[in-house]
Formats: structure tokens, sequence, C-alpha cells
């Protein structure tokens, strides 16, 4: 055994002394953030720039200075420093295999989120992540943390067993124009997979992730997660600009998405709205500017602090003023 007084062992005590003190500074400040991207149709993209706005604004950094963190020879991940003690270490996920659109089983890309998790916990010496996923990237957040939902339908079809177990990681998970509750992807043919079989409304996929939520005590969440939910209302259907009674016209569409009536020219409010969650209607945003409108990108920041989600956030002025 090597003696703590040798020049050895002395340097082992330094090595442990500096990971302790290098793990209480992490676990001190604010955990780490992973950003889960949504369907991406055609291959090729780059995921650090679909959360430009977001990464930049976490970590207070510019984007140029992401880096490549090779997890596998067939998955990367990337990374942000954070700019200094006041922001925050930005991660971006690359869940999906290189060179293909995100078309597989939302459950095999979970497995992949789980190992991307995995890294970060110990990279970062922290016990929990927060998550900020986007659109299907939010179905596939849930099919980690709510692994266990899968349970009972293991081995049957369109339900592989990846051995995917919820590790009690993550903290906030922020579900951004996601459909939780399904949305018509069946156009998209038999060619996809099984995806647009899993984003049926009526699936058995979306049954299981979705069971008990309407009870008077919710089941269907975990329930050491804080889960946030920003679902986008489009007043650009109505027109308003076009219209002669545009105050009016406005008023239908605050009204329309506090009622949970609208969409964002993608997902219906309805789909996105997650019984046992904190649900933000985020009226005149459409599907694509809720992840870089500066406004929800403050907002998710702000979330991410601790502060409690507002009802509703306004893309203008004038909006707001409709709906008092």
């Amino acid at each position: 055994m090597t003696s703590p007084r040798s020049p050895h062992g002395l340097m082992s005590v330094m090595f442990a002394g500096l990971a302790c003190v290098l793990f209480f500074i992490a676990a001190a400040g604010a955990p780490p953030v992973l950003l889960v991207y949504g369907f991406q149709p055609v291959a090729g993209f780059y995921p650090p720039q679909l959360w430009a706005e977001v990464a930049e604004r976490l970590a207070e950094r510019d984007l140029a200075e992401v880096a490549k963190v090779r997890l596998a020879p067939d998955h990367t991940l990337y990374a942000l420093a954070a700019a200094d003690e006041t922001a925050r270490p930005v991660y971006i996920s690359d869940y999906a295999i290189a060179y293909e659109p995100t078309v597989r089983d939302l459950r095999f890309y979970a497995t992949r989120l789980s190992d991307e998790l995995a890294w970060i916990v110990e990279a970062e010496g922290t016990a929990r992540v927060d998550l900020v996923a986007f659109s299907m990237g939010a179905l596939v957040a849930r099919c980690y943390v709510e692994a266990g939902d899968f349970a009972v339908a293991l081995g049957e079809p369109d339900f592989a067993d990846y051995g995917t177990t919820y590790r009690d990681d993550v903290g906030t998970l922020i579900t951004i124009s996601a459909p939780h509750h399904g949305a018509r992807f069946a156009a998209l043919g038999p060619w996809f997979g099984p995806l647009p079989r899993q984003l049926d409304p009526k699936s058995p996929f979306l049954a299981l992730l979705n069971e008990g939520e309407h009870e008077e005590t919710s089941t269907a969440l975990h329930p050491d997660i804080r889960y946030v939910s920003l679902a986008g209302q489009s007043c650009l259907g109505f027109g308003c600009s076009v219209r002669p009674d545009v105050d009016a016209c406005r008023r239908e569409c605050v009204e329309e998405a506090l009622n949970w009536s609208g969409h964002d020219l993608v997902v219906l409010m309805s789909s996105a709205r997650l019984a046992g969650a904190e649900n933000v209607a985020c009226i005149g945003f459409d599907h694509v500017n809720m992840r870089t409108d500066p406004a929800l990108v403050d907002e998710i920041a702000r979330i991410l602090d601790g502060d409690a989600a507002p009802e509703a956030i306004y893309a203008t002025p004038e909006l707001e003023a409709a709906g008092r």
C-alpha cells in the first residue's frame, strides 16, 4: 500500500482533494443544460445551429466556441462552456445517427440521450442536468425519464427492449412545442419506420407515455422532475393585419390561445398541454420561433433559474393588450 507520506501518496491525496473541490463547485452552481432538438427530415443538419439563440444566452458565449465531444464512433455531443459563474455549461444533443433524418424509434433515441446525460454527469461532477427539448425531442426526453412507462409492453411489436433505465439525473424538463399527445404524421408513410405510428394521437406508445395523466394525482410524469411546457399559438392564421377588425381579430387569437385550442402551425396547443406540468401559452409565436425568439429564450433562462413559469407570454404589446 502506498504511504500517504510518500510522493505518490501525497499526489493521490492532492488529486482526490482537487476532485472534491471541483465536484462541490459544480454542485454549488447552476446545473448544466442539455438541449434536445426535434424532428429533422433532412440528413446532415448541424445541431448547434438549431439552438444558437438558447445556447448563447445560457452559456453567455458565442456559438463559434462550441466543441465537439465524441462519445462513441457513431455518437457525438456538443459542448459550450459557461463564460463565468453566472452562466451555465450548455450541451447540445446529437442523438440521431449521422447522415440520416430522425425517423427511428423514439425510444432508441432515448438510449442515446441517456448516454449523453451519463457523460455530462461524469464530466461536470453533478447529480442532475436540466433538459430543454423542442418538438419531437421532448418525446425523446420523456422516453428516457419515464422509461418505466413501457415496462409492461417490452418485447411486443414496436416496443423493443433497449435496456433503458432512468438514473434520477434530470432536474427540470422544459418542453417547447411538444406533441405530447401526438401529431398527424401519417403522410410520411411506412418508409419512415415506426415514427408515424408513435406520433399518431391514438398510438399505444402515447397511451403508455401519458397513462394516468387525468387522474386526480397524475402518475404520467416523474414526481422528482419539474416539468414546464411552452405551447405556441401563431396568430398568422387569423391574418389580423389584413382584416378591418384588427382588434377583434387579436382578441379572438388570444382567447383561443388561453383556451388552449390554437396551434403554432405545426403542433396543436391541446397536444402540447401536459397535465401536471407548468403550462405556458405563448401567444403570437409559430413553431420555429418558439426556440429562437428573444422573449422566449429569456423566459427559458428565468425558468431554469427557478422562477415560476407565467401562464402566458405575448409576442407583441398589442396581443398582450387584447388579453386584458
